[in-house]
């Protein structure tokens, strides 16, 4: 008997999917998340055959109903990653609760690095569920999961502090510090060695990435998408 539960996580993927890619461009731009989705061209307000996810931009070939504006191809690649992800959740993970944790981490975390990459910030909200999410009752060891946010966190604190006054500006967000404390009650003391060389590779390889396509790199480069994906990589394919 095939097991239904992989197809109603992605279902409900594709939804969450829909609503972090809404979220990271209403969040920042200062418009209400809690509102009626509408064309950004045209204002006038979507319907709910205009916001099932992927089938309504197929459907639409990537424009507005109404004025037939051309609509982001960036909301179906979130909704379509977002739902593969939470299909391969309950693959990975058979215990439902683990699963959903997971998953939702996912999420949380690819809103914190949309958001980070085009507006170089860390949303709060975002950053507090990463946190909480890790404090799920038998997740781990209450006293490894909080000793692990505070080395991380003091050691990013410390960090901005010596770069920043070494270069004479901020060198690293407290958007980051934030994340990198949340990433701490994930991972716990023992993994922070791992942690912090995979976030430097993925940095470098991300600045890299920015040259090859010719982005401006002289102000830096936004480092939450690299803890994001870092985490992620950490607490699924956990080093012994």
């Amino acid at each position: 008997m095939i097991d239904p539960l992989p197809l109603l996580f992605a279902l409900t993927g594709a939804c969450f999917g829909s609503l972090t890619a809404a979220m990271a461009w209403r969040l920042p731009r200062g418009i209400t998340v809690w509102g009626r989705s509408a064309c950004p061209q045209c204002g006038r307000t979507l319907g709910v055959a205009d916001l099932i996810p992927l089938l309504s931009w197929l459907v639409l070939r990537g424009r507005c109903r109404h004025c037939h504006a051309p609509v982001s191809a960036a909301y179906p690649l979130v909704e379509g990653a977002t739902a593969l992800f939470w299909n391969l959740c309950p693959l990975l993970l058979p215990d439902p609760l683990s699963a959903l944790t997971m998953a939702l981490l996912g999420t949380a975390l690819l809103f914190l690095a949309l958001v980070d990459a085009q507006w170089r910030y860390l949303p709060d909200a975002g950053v507090l569920l990463v946190a909480l999410l890790a404090l799920v009752p038998g997740r781990m060891e209450v006293g490894d999961c909080l000793s692990g946010g505070l080395i991380f966190g003091l050691l990013a604190l410390g960090t901005r502090w010596l770069v920043s006054r070494h270069l004479g500006r901020e060198a690293l967000g407290l958007g980051d510090v934030k994340l990198m404390t949340a990433a701490g009650l994930w991972l716990g003391p023992f993994d922070l060695p791992v942690f912090l060389i995979l976030s430097g590779l993925t940095g470098i390889a991300q600045l890299l990435l920015l040259r090859l396509v010719s982005r401006d790199t002289k102000n830096g480069v936004p480092f939450g998408p690299a803890l994001c994906l870092s985490l992620l990589a950490c607490v699924l394919l956990p080093i012994p």
